[in-house]
């Protein structure tokens, strides 16, 4: 079968559906940045699993607190799509009440029937709150404007000859055309504890980002001949007030990002030439009690010891 992309470059029109879980989106599978992170802080195994070379692989399912955030994105990047994306039933609407609520059931399951996610009203007022937050700030608001959203851009490793790919948030024209300052804003919906300076330290971290945003300057400077110069990550709160925080990523940082992503483009490669994906330990492997488990029982047995002596030695 023909891919859909057959050589490097950047891609427009692409649907999210296609970059996450089209097998045939490029000529070889491929790795991007959630991938690498599965591999280097679960296994090979997991990633297989949970990619389109998995003919068995589950699929995705609508969590409310993932749905709102996927929402408000879409609708600041994607307004045009959006009523295509999206279904919102009326407040107060409830399946179980089958015979009032007749007509409504019947367009809530044509709406999941056509692929669609569905919101309910209270869901649908917080992703305008979220969307509306961004508006009311005005950094936020330019960093997110003349540009291009979702764009799929796919490149192979020079070093292993694999295909990678990205799909930043938002491509600014400055960054698309090589101007001097190139600025990327990468959108993030975030629950508050991950929101406030200390908090996204740690989701930074946690969710390796700084990963991502390595993943992000490779690609487009293979696509555009140069990489970006700042990294912004744009973080709305998910709960009321929506407080919109601006957090530029350190270059130091991005380099550590492209330290791991070295380290999981090699892993991949490996694994796709000897089409073997292990899992933890899929040879025995000793495993004991961690360090800190050690310690305290030691440190207790030695206690106790002691007080034996002691209590002999007084006989």
């Amino acid at each position: 079968m023909t891919p859909l992309i057959s050589k490097p470059g950047a891609y427009s029109g692409i649907s999210n559906a296609d970059y996450h879980r089209n097998p045939h989106l490029l000529p070889d599978f491929s790795l991007s940045a959630s991938g690498a992170k599965t591999i280097l802080s679960r296994s090979l195994f997991h990633f297989w699993a949970d990619s389109p070379m998995n003919p068995n692989r589950p699929e995705d399912s609508d969590k409310p607190h993932f749905v709102e955030g996927r929402a408000a994105h879409d609708l600041l990047l994607l307004p045009d799509q959006w009523s295509k994306l999206y279904h919102v039933t009326p407040a107060g609407f409830t399946r179980s009440a089958t015979r009032r609520w007749a007509e409504e059931i019947e367009a809530v399951e044509y709406a999941e029937s056509r692929g669609k996610s569905i919101l309910s009203h209270s869901q649908h007022q917080k992703v305008l709150a979220m969307a509306d937050a961004i508006g009311l700030q005005s950094v936020a608001r330019n960093a997110l404007s003349n540009g291009e959203a979702e764009v799929t851009i796919a490149w192979q490793d020079k070093e292993t000859g694999v295909w990678l790919r990205c799909r930043p948030d938002w491509l600014p024209h400055p960054v698309i055309k090589g101007a001097d300052v190139r600025v990327v804003t990468d959108l993030k919906f975030m629950a508050p504890e991950y929101c406030s300076p200390a908090g996204f330290s740690n989701a930074i971290d946690r969710f390796g980002y700084h990963l991502a945003a390595a993943f992000y300057f490779e690609g487009i400077k293979h696509a555009y001949g140069k990489e970006p110069t700042h990294w912004l990550h744009l973080v709305v709160e998910k709960e009321f007030p929506y407080s919109v925080s601006l957090y530029p990523l350190p270059a130091a940082d991005i380099e550590r990002g492209r330290h791991q992503m070295r380290m999981a483009v090699t892993r991949f490669a490996d694994a796709l030439s000897a089409d073997k994906w292990p899992s933890y330990a899929d040879e025995p492997t000793e495993v004991g009690l961690p360090g800190w488990a050690r310690k305290t029982i030691d440190q207790f047995g030695s206690r106790q010891d002691a007080a034996l002596i002691n209590a002999t030695s007084g006989e």
